[in-house]
């Protein structure tokens, strides 16, 4: 067993731990557990990051994100920074129960996938390529974060509809604090993706000579673009407000899954 999967592992396995906390948390009264939750999605986040420096130093690149395994950990630990880093005041036990689940399943995906030989960059890997890639998964990270958002806003609202409400009502945030979860993350993840896809143009001619407009993982992606300005438009200007929009908003990150994984799939569709 290599270095780097021993690290993938090792992830993978905190991050299991932190979800097993995280329900056990909720579930119950002890507030120990959900630190220890909290401590383990950061361990496994941080033993991520050390898989990333390696792979690094490997691969004689400062950005190893090029292959499937490579890019399921770099979601992976692209999610983990958003949460941990960039949205540290609403760490909560609704949000860590969600969350672990899908940072654990990427870090598992990295771990089955695993390539030990090293991948040299063949091809052009300049500023406009390191900006693309990290732009776009930084965007599905924040993506991520908003339609979990979304579930908890559903849940609580069937909750309060509910004669008899139950865990889930004393123990999720307030309809207004979750709106505003949605929607601060998806601003950060449509500009972002916006400047995933504006930078990717500029590097497809900086490095190819031609822009890559027909190219079916760039038309899905600004395809996705396009329905989050939509939602955004609905909730900013029209006013939209409660369970439509965020229909709307669940809806449209089924895009975001199909431009990040299904385009794998797709012929002459790029894939680094």
């Amino acid at each position: 067993m290599t270095l780097s999967l021993y690290l993938l592992l090792s992830s993978c396995l905190f991050y299991f731990m932190a979800f097993v906390f995280h329900v056990f948390s909720f579930w119950g009264t002890g507030r120990e557990r959900h630190g220890a939750g909290f401590t383990c999605m950061r361990l496994g986040f941080l033993i991520c990051t050390f898989y990333f420096f390696g792979e690094a130093v490997e691969n004689r690149y400062f950005l190893p994100v090029t292959h499937v395994s490579q890019a399921m950990a770099f979601f992976s630990w692209s999610l983990a920074f958003v949460y941990l880093v960039l949205l540290v005041r609403i760490q909560s036990e609704p949000f860590g129960l969600i969350l672990t689940p899908v940072l654990w399943i990427f870090s598992l995906m990295a771990s089955l996938t695993f390539d030990p030989a090293p991948r040299p960059v063949t091809f052009p890997a300049d500023a406009y390529f390191a900006v693309h890639v990290v732009s776009a998964f930084f965007a599905y990270a924040c993506l991520t974060i908003s339609f979990a958002a979304g579930v908890l806003y559903l849940l609580q609202q069937r909750e309060l509809k509910s004669k008899n409400p139950g865990r889930f009502y004393h123990k999720l945030p307030a309809l207004e604090a979750l709106e505003k979860l949605i929607f601060q993350p998806m601003v950060w993840g449509a500009c972002l993706l916006f400047l995933a896809v504006t930078v990717g143009f500029l590097w497809s001619k900086a490095a190819f000579g031609s822009y890559w407009f027909s190219d079916p993982k760039i038309l899905a992606t600004m395809a996705t673009v396009f329905c989050y300005g939509i939602i955004l438009y609905l909730h900013y200007i029209v006013a939209m407000r409660g369970k439509r929009v965020i229909v709307f908003s669940l809806m449209a990150f089924g895009m975001v899954l199909f431009s990040f994984l299904g385009m794998r799939f797709v012929d002459g569709s790029h894939n680094f």
